[in-house]
């Protein structure tokens, strides 16, 4: 007898951040939190080239695309920070993707007080090497993104919800982008991972708030704001 594993699709959506409130509540009605994180606040600093070299990977669709973030979790007030931090490389290949996680020396709550021009920050990318990845590319830490994330189970489907919304940009390093004006997006993000290849029926009531799906990027979408607000 031959089994075959099952494919987990992910499924991203885009819709106004003023409909937060209404999402939640219906989330919170017709779905379970998650067990083990139910809702924090994300906070990742990207890195790049000065020439930002990966960010162009994005922009302009190259078959082969590189992230390189420092990641880590709060309250929902940014008051009360994890001691873990991690240092991510995502990958994209076509259409394979991968992800390799490494955890920092450092504290949620040094990170998050220190200043993104800090020569220590420079040093954070060469944590992969103990996974074997080597990164020629000089990088530095551009800028920040920070967002409140709610997770959900779909009693129906079992699909994985998350909901991220309040996605705004509080501080950059003002070597990669000379003034400091932080920007909210107007746009909160919406994901289902499971093995529905489309949308779970179960969810169909949250396209009537305006639920689209979407490549949406984070990063490039602040990146983009923070570019207009500069010039």
């Amino acid at each position: 007898m031959i089994t075959t594993n099952k494919v987990e699709h992910e499924l991203k959506y885009i819709v106004s951040n003023s409909r937060a409130v209404d999402m939640i509540g219906w989330l919170s009605r017709y779905c379970e939190p998650d067990p083990e994180y139910p809702r924090g606040m994300i906070s990742s600093i990207y890195y790049d080239t000065l020439q930002w070299k990966y960010l162009d990977q994005k922009l302009n669709s190259f078959y082969l695309k590189t992230k390189v973030r420092l990641r880590w979790y709060s309250d929902l007030h940014y008051s009360c920070h994890d001691d873990a931090v991690f240092v991510e490389l995502k990958y994209k290949i076509g259409s394979r993707r991968g992800k390799i996680r490494v955890k920092s020396t450092y504290s949620g709550t040094e990170i998050a007080g220190m200043p993104l021009e800090d020569a220590r920050l420079l040093m954070i990318p060469h944590i992969l090497n103990n996974k074997g990845v080597i990164i020629k590319d000089k990088l530095l830490p551009a800028f920040q993104i920070t967002y409140k994330r709610f997770r959900y189970i779909d009693p129906y489907s079992m699909s994985r919800i998350c909901f991220d919304f309040d996605i705004h940009s509080p501080r950059v390093n003002s070597i990669m982008l000379p003034y400091m004006n932080p920007v909210m997006l107007q746009t909160a993000v919406f994901e289902v991972k499971g093995n529905e290849s489309e949308l779970p029926s179960s969810l169909y009531p949250l396209t009537d708030m305006g639920l689209k799906k979407s490549a949406f990027s984070k990063y490039s979408a602040c990146y983009r704001k923070l570019m207009r607000r500069h010039f």
